[in-house]
């Protein structure tokens, strides 16, 4: 896909769908294939089925097809950039238009009734990637990275990372069954408190009344759900005290996500998203960090 504008939100309203056509990025061709991070999760094959969507992340864009069946579709998002990424996904009501849209996310706006919030897979770490089922009725979409820019603290989407998106007719797919069930409320999680290692489908599930997700991050050794709040709530400078293996950006209430995951033994934290309504803002929140213990 053509690398978008990179100016800030309110500039770019019909420039914007000019962001889907074709073109291959030389950092695109450049880059190899992602590789795991320390302490990570293995990740689940990499091999393409039936209802799988690629997306590429770089340092600030996305590289994806458009238009896609939709259906029951499984989100894989890899990161080839330097910058943690997610993909935001949103399904635009009819009358409504993907420039619609962009105004609306303007800086401080409050998010309109118009569009649903679908979740999406939440950043893994760079040369990582993540997956994250969803059913995808057909319709009009926007997808956004929500994260701001380590360096400078601008939102990736205020720097161009956004694109249209055609969701065409579904396509028969079964919806999966998920092991380890995850229900978001408005004040933190309900989940398992241990799993054992190996393979399992999450099964996420919202009751949350705003938009709400999380970051699945496995502890350091010796590290706990406190050290992780303390670090965020620190300014996030110097190491983590964790390593993310992925999660949902925020989902409207009702929604329901899957996420595939190999577990290694150790200690995981949910750490909650959500989206300011007042604001639209992406933020951590305050509220219960749910750990699952892997023996």
């Amino acid at each position: 896909m053509r690398r978008p504008s990179s100016a800030f939100l309110r500039s770019f309203v019909l420039a914007s769908l000019a962001a889907a056509g074709p073109a291959a990025s030389a950092a695109a061709q450049a880059a190899g294939a992602p590789k795991r991070a320390a302490g990570a999760p293995a990740a689940m094959p990499s091999t393409t089925v039936p209802g799988t969507v690629t997306i590429n992340a770089y340092d600030y864009f996305y590289d994806s097809p458009n238009p896609i069946a939709g259906g029951v579709v499984t989100i894989r998002l890899v990161n080839r950039g330097q910058d943690f990424h997610n993909v935001w996904i949103v399904k635009i009501d009819e009358g409504y238009a993907f420039s619609d849209f962009m105004r609306a996310m303007g800086p401080g706006r409050a998010l309109p009734g118009w569009f649903t919030p679908l979740g999406g897979p939440e950043s893994p770490e760079p040369g990582s990637e993540s997956r994250l089922t969803v059913e995808l009725p057909p319709g009009r979409y926007a997808l956004a990275c929500l994260l701001p820019a380590a360096a400078h603290g601008t939102t990736h989407m205020a720097k161009g990372m956004f694109l249209p998106l055609t969701v065409t007719k579904e396509s028969a797919r079964t919806t999966p069954k998920g092991d380890v069930p995850i229900r978001i409320t408005q004040d933190g999680f309900v989940a398992p408190e241990a799993v054992n290692a190996g393979t399992h489908l999450l099964h996420v599930y919202s009751e949350s009344p705003t938009p709400r997700g999380f970051r699945l991050a496995r502890l350091g050794d010796g590290k706990t759900a406190a050290d992780a709040q303390a670090w965020i709530a620190g300014g996030q400078s110097g190491s983590a005290p964790f390593v993310l293996v992925g999660g949902t950006t925020p989902m409207a209430q009702g929604g329901t996500v899957w996420m595939p995951l190999s577990f290694a033994s150790g200690r995981y934290a949910l750490l909650p998203m959500g989206i300011d309504l007042g604001s639209g803002e992406l933020r951590y929140q305050k509220g219960t960090v749910a750990t699952i213990l892997v023996p």
